[in-house]
């Protein structure tokens, strides 16, 4: 199975949460948390997504965790008992949490349903097909 073959070694104090897991800015450029899991395409050389903007960098950042978060769980779904990972997957959302706040300070609701604000934002834009920026 998927999970299975996954090995932990917590001796390694290269990465205090665990070694065998990438961070979340490298899980979501390859597309996997697990470094044992991940197997590249022939040559494939994996490359750093950056923004232009500061805007475009926090959602960027929010795009990393929420990744990373999906990921863990997958994991956690069959892993329930492992509380090194869901350290680090409470971590994770933490820190999502805060680049959401900030982004919907700094930009605006990221969601419909999401909103900070004593009115309805929604609609305020420009939206990114009217020329706004992402």
């Amino acid at each position: 199975m998927f999970f299975e073959n996954i090995i932990f070694d917590m001796n390694d104090n290269k990465n205090s949460m665990n070694p065998k897991i990438f961070n979340a800015k490298e899980g979501f450029m390859h597309g996997n948390m697990f470094k044992n899991e991940y197997e590249p395409y022939k040559n494939y050389k994996v490359a750093e997504l950056v923004s232009s903007t500061e805007k475009g960098n926090l959602l960027l950042k929010i795009y990393e965790y929420d990744f990373a978060l999906n990921d863990l769980s997958l994991y956690l779904d069959i892993h329930p008992e492992d509380k090194n990972l869901y350290n680090l997957f409470k971590k994770y959302t933490e820190e999502q949490r805060a680049c959401i706040d900030m982004y919907e300070k700094k930009y605006g609701p990221l969601e419909i349903n999401d909103s900070p604000y004593d009115s309805y934002m929604w609609e305020k834009g420009p939206w990114p097909f009217e020329g706004g920026n992402v």
